[in-house]
């Protein structure tokens, strides 16, 4: 049983009541409410339980980027990491799925294969239990980032509740501007992501500036193609005015060469976009290198000439096996 499925079973009252303990004053037991007397508290406890996963390991990097593997009521496991920045941020990185069903090469979770969809208050907790560790330290959650473990827009019915849940102003309040979805682009996924007028922030994985090495890269991009995947961004951008992050990885002499640099301007001139470069953290049983300093600098050079925006994303969490699924795979 989830959150939601309990809730039904409460009068209307005690349902916001719960809802408002939970998602403002972050409580992880009954016992902390003390709205509802003891006897509604203990009948409670016995039925359900406020945290639906435990915690079955936690890393701690002198960066400010705490990672921790949960082990859901199935014995799966997932993980969570939460980004504490210097300039007040404070950004939870949240898994959608148990696997994942894309297959990226360079992507730890690629490897361990997809086992199954996260509900959406599997989700939902991710967020609360990070927010829970920041109020006991007295900060709270600033941004939420679905680029954990999974494909969000594989498992969308359950992402798009999520999001709706963190935003509703009621409760979590979250604006939908401090939310990222990051995704590799499945064309079905991304057309209903467009029809649900989230308003939540797009990144694209793309990793690649053509489709032959984009397939080599990234599996899904066979039945994916980086033409169509193309004409799906730019309808979303001509329907929300809003620009599309693109993700991409460096991956030495595979992605980070300069003419790989100028296709990927050729393919972004003109179009609302804004180019994140990503130093890759290697991976057990992969055979890719992280780019050194100076090809990051130069592919940068290269698309700011082309008046192309673009960033170096701040890469927290290598000594505590931060990439997606390495703290996960290890459990």
């Amino acid at each position: 049983m989830d959150l939601y499925q309990f809730l039904e079973k409460l009068p209307k009252l005690r349902q916001k009541q719960l809802k408002h303990a939970v998602f403002v004053n972050l409580i992880d037991n009954f016992e902390e409410i003390t709205t509802i007397s003891k006897f509604e508290r203990e009948g409670m406890s016995k039925e359900f339980s406020l945290v639906p996963f435990e915690l079955m390991a936690e890393a701690e990097s002198r960066d400010g980027s705490t990672k921790w593997a949960f082990k859901l009521s199935d014995g799966r496991i997932i993980e969570t990491v939460l980004m504490e920045f210097r300039d007040g941020r404070n950004t939870v990185c949240v898994s959608s799925q148990v696997g994942c069903p894309s297959g990226c090469l360079f992507c730890a979770t690629g490897q361990m294969g997809f086992q199954r969809n996260l509900s959406a208050w599997e989700i939902v907790s991710q967020v609360l239990f990070a927010g829970r560790r920041l109020k006991a330290k007295g900060g709270r959650l600033t941004n939420v980032v679905f680029m954990g473990m999974g494909e969000p827009l594989m498992n969308w019915d359950n992402v798009l509740y999520a999001i709706k849940e963190l935003n509703d102003p009621d409760y979590f309040n979250l604006g939908r501007r401090h939310m990222t979805l990051s995704t590799c682009g499945p064309i079905s996924g991304l057309k209903k992501f467009i029809e649900a007028e989230t308003g939540v922030t797009l990144a694209i994985s793309l990793h690649a500036p053509n489709q032959s090495l984009r397939e080599k890269l990234m599996p899904i991009a066979r039945n994916n193609t980086l033409v169509d995947l193309q004409k799906v961004l730019d309808d979303f951008v001509r329907k929300t005015k809003k620009r599309v992050s693109y993700e991409y990885l460096l991956l030495n002499n595979v992605n980070d060469s300069e003419s790989c640099a100028l296709e990927l301007a050729k393919l972004l001139k003109g179009r609302l976009a804004l180019v994140n470069l990503i130093v890759f953290n290697p991976i057990d049983k992969s055979n890719f290198m992280p780019s050194s300093r100076e090809k990051v600098k130069r592919f940068k050079e290269v698309l700011e000439k082309s008046h192309i925006e673009v960033t170096i994303r701040v890469s927290l969490g290598d000594e505590i096996s931060a990439a997606c699924g390495q703290l996960a795979g290890k459990q």
